[in-house]
């Protein structure tokens, strides 16, 4: 009779563990089963979304200089592919999707456009195909009038204009004035001359940055 007693009450706390303790715990094993099926399912999924054209920052429409460097911004990771007059070249955009290239320009019109192609394989739309003119020849200039040395006597001489020419969309100063160019080159300034000598200086600078100078010396005497 003890024995069934002790076996009733056995069985009874077995029933009240089980419902406390083992219910419970197999509901978090289900819930951890599910959520490691579905981190699995998420880490499967494939990247589809292509990344934007790549972004180029600020450069020099024209310059002097034959090696210039290009930055610009991408996706993260990215591989940007950039096509510089008609050659190919690859770069790796960083964690921030910054990326660099140096290039070394040929005389004249250089062209270059980019795409990206992210860590998943998908390629972005071709940049705008972007220009840079490189130019390290000093522009034409020459004054056409006065000549040199002239000299001008009296007070309806006092006023005289500096003629001259240069390259088309330079642009010219005399003895650090600004001077208008027009579409041709062809300049002009007038100033009043002081008693002696009178030295002007012109300078000529181009779209690139390269000078070309001159300079005359125009006397006068009341």
């Amino acid at each position: 009779m003890r024995k069934a007693i002790l076996f009733i009450v056995l069985a009874s706390v077995g029933v009240v563990l089980l419902v406390i303790v083992g219910i419970p715990l197999f509901g978090r094993l289900t819930v951890f089963v599910s959520d490691l099926r579905g981190g699995n399912k998420a880490i499967s999924q494939n990247d589809t979304i292509p990344p934007g054209p790549p972004k180029f920052n600020f450069f020099p429409l024209f310059t002097n200089q034959q090696s210039v460097s290009i930055t610009g911004g991408s996706e993260a990771g990215a591989t940007v592919k950039l096509t510089f007059n008609g050659n190919t070249q690859e770069g790796l955009a960083d964690k921030d999707g910054n990326f660099t290239f140096s290039l070394q320009l040929r005389n004249g019109e250089n062209t270059f456009s980019a795409i990206a192609i992210d860590p998943s394989g998908n390629q972005s739309q071709k940049s705008k195909e972007n220009k840079i003119t490189f130019d390290n020849k000093p522009p034409a200039l020459a004054v056409n009038s006065p000549v040199d040395g002239s000299s001008f006597f009296g007070s309806t001489q006092r006023q005289v204009t500096i003629q001259g020419t240069t390259d088309a969309g330079a642009q010219v100063m005399i003895n650090d004035r600004f001077v208008s160019v027009d579409d041709s080159g062809n300049f002009q300034y007038t100033t009043t001359l002081n008693d002696g000598a009178n030295a002007f200086i012109v300078k000529s600078t181009d779209q690139a940055g390269n000078t070309t100078e001159k300079s005359i010396i125009l006397n006068f005497t009341s």
